[in-house]
């Protein structure tokens, strides 16, 4: 750790060329002064540990006066967040406006965290069915199928998703290695429109489709038996907890464009980012706990359910049962 404190210092002398001040404007030497003192804060920062706030700082100090040299201490900031694709991005942009400037011994070092960096990322070339459709990975917005390039990304579980409106969500989770070259494929399909006759006999009716999670049991028989109090208490459960989950989700999403805009914004300060921070685990934690809890509480009613061998012998037809696509991903569709 004190070895990356100190290269990252080490430029803090050459943050600002002498000439850049004496030769600009009143206006051009407070931008200076503030730079520099964005600058400080950031090596304070990661001398603490706290990365997040020390990545804004260098940024701050960038955009109010742009020096080649700032994207090696935010390489190296990313590096230490774990997040090696930007890492790589702004290693080149440092070597690229660099350029003649830069040491054998920098260039030295370059090399080395750019093997580091090579080690830890990975290259996903995704494919999906339909064009148009947007193309995200961990939540983050990649671009829109059909993608003409490999994706980078950072080694470890990730999230593949495609969205496009009027069809289902499709999604897959991999775990790749560092250096991996893998191919991900996503098939999405067209909603199915629910006919006329199901909206007639379901048990819950649906004035509007409004997309609200809605649960649908339907027998085809002219007596329906009761059910269990079981099987109903589950159920009900499980489409308030798959409600909360969806409700939960956006807020999660929600919370983190607030958290990477809270890194870019300027000024600011730490407290603002570690708040934007913990507001984001707090919603994801409470999405996934949700999510569990639908899972369970869907497993529950469909033990409920099959095991209501009762009703099927005091009726002379078969039942059919459907459950409609909710916030949590669940669908049930067969007949007892």
């Amino acid at each position: 750790m004190k070895k990356t404190i100190l290269i990252i210092a080490s430029g803090l002398l050459l943050l600002v060329p002498p000439h850049a001040v004496a030769a600009g404007s009143v206006d051009n030497s407070n931008a200076v002064e503030k730079a520099r003192a964005s600058f400080h804060q950031g090596v304070q920062l990661y001398s603490e540990g706290s990365f997040e706030a020390a990545l804004a700082e260098f940024r701050k100090a960038y955009q109010l006066f742009p020096n080649y040299r700032l994207h090696y201490n935010i390489a190296q900031t990313y590096f230490d967040l774990h997040d090696y694709v930007s890492s790589m991005k702004h290693l080149k942009q440092y070597v690229q406006e660099g350029g003649s400037d830069l040491t054998a011994e920098r260039r030295r070092q370059v090399s080395e965290l750019n093997q580091k960096l090579e080690e830890r990322i990975a290259s996903l070339e995704i494919a999906c069915n339909l064009d148009g459709a947007d193309i995200r990975i961990d939540d983050m917005l990649v671009g829109v199928s059909p993608l003409n390039s490999a994706v980078l990304v950072n080694a470890g579980p990730r999230r593949i998703t495609a969205i496009k409106a009027g069809y289902t969500v499709a999604a897959r989770m991999v775990t790749v290695s560092g250096k991996e070259m893998a191919k991900v494929s996503l098939e999405v399909a067209a909603l199915a429109k629910r006919p006329a006759a199901v909206l007639a006999q379901s048990m819950v009716a649906d004035d509007a489709d409004d997309g609200t999670p809605s649960v649908v049991i339907r027998n085809e028989s002219a007596k329906r038996p009761p059910l269990k109090i079981g099987l109903i208490s589950s159920t009900v459960v499980m489409g308030g907890c798959a409600i909360a989950t969806g409700i939960f989700g956006v807020l999660t999403l929600n919370a983190k464009r607030d958290f990477n805009n809270e890194l870019g914004r300027i000024p600011n300060t730490k407290d603002n980012v570690d708040s934007a921070r913990t507001k984001m685990k707090n919603d994801a934690y409470l999405t996934d706990a949700f999510g569990a809890a639908t899972l369970v509480t869907g497993g529950m009613a469909l033990y409920f359910l099959l095991s209501d061998t009762g009703s099927k012998k005091l009726s002379g037809k078969k039942s059919s049962v459907a459950l409609a696509p909710t916030v949590g991903g669940l669908l049930l569709h067969g007949q007892w």
